[in-house]
C-alpha cells in the first residue's frame, strides 16, 4: 500500500509539474481554464464574479491614470513652452526698456540742442541790433564756443564787422574756427 501512496503522490506531482511547464510556456492558458472551472463552482461563482469587477475596476482607473499622466506630461511641456516664452519676453522687454531709455536720452538731448539753438538765435538776434563796437566788447567777455555760434548765426557782414572790432588774437583763432565749423 505504500507504494501505492508513493506512486500516486508522485503521478499528481508530475501532473501539477507538466501543468505548471505547459501554462509557463503558453500552450495552457491556465487562469482562464482555473477561471472557467471556478465559475461552475456555485459557492465560489459569486466570489469570482467580484474579483472580476475589481479587476475591471482596476482596469479602468489604470487607463485613467494613464490618461492623467499623458495629461501631466502634456501640461508640463506646455509649461516649458510658456516659461521659454516668458523669458524670451522678459528678454523683450528689457531690450524695449533699454531703447525707451535711449529714445528719452536722445530726447533730452535734442530738446537741449533745439534750446541752445534757440538760444543762440536770440541772442546773434539781440547782437545784430547792437552797435558792432558794444556787441564786440561783450562778445569777447563770454564763452569761445558761445561767440562761435552766434557768429555762425550772424549773416558774414554783421560778423565780419564785430570780427573787425575784436582782439586780433581773438578774431584770428575764431575765424579760423569759423572756417573749420563750415566745412
Amino acid at each position: 500500500m505504500g507504494r501505492w501512496v508513493l506512486a500516486i503522490t508522485f503521478l499528481l506531482v508530475a501532473i501539477i509539474i507538466a501543468f505548471g511547464v505547459l501554462v509557463a510556456t503558453g500552450v495552457i492558458d491556465g487562469p482562464a481554464l482555473f477561471w472557467r472551472w471556478g465559475s461552475r463552482i456555485a459557492w465560489l461563482q459569486p466570489h469570482l464574479e467580484t474579483y472580476a469587477q475589481g479587476q475591471d475596476a482596476e482596469a479602468w482607473i489604470a487607463r485613467q491614470e494613464e490618461e492623467i499622466r499623458a495629461k501631466l506630461a502634456d501640461l508640463e511641456s506646455r509649461a516649458a513652452e510658456l516659461r521659454a516664452v516668458e523669458e524670451k519676453l522678459e528678454q523683450r522687454e528689457q531690450q524695449l526698456d533699454k531703447r525707451e531709455s535711449d529714445l528719452a536720452a536722445w530726447e533730452a538731448q535734442l530738446q537741449a540742442a533745439q534750446s541752445h539753438r534757440r538760444n543762440v538765435q536770440n541772442l546773434a538776434e539781440i547782437y545784430r541790433g547792437m552797435q558792432p563796437a558794444d556787441a564786440a566788447r561783450i562778445l569777447q567777455e563770454l564763452d569761445r564756443q558761445l561767440i562761435l555760434d552766434v557768429l555762425a548765426e550772424m549773416d558774414a557782414y554783421e560778423a565780419g564787422q564785430i570780427l573787425t572790432i575784436l582782439p586780433t588774437n581773438l578774431a584770428a583763432s575764431l575765424t579760423e574756427q569759423l572756417g573749420r565749423a563750415s566745412d
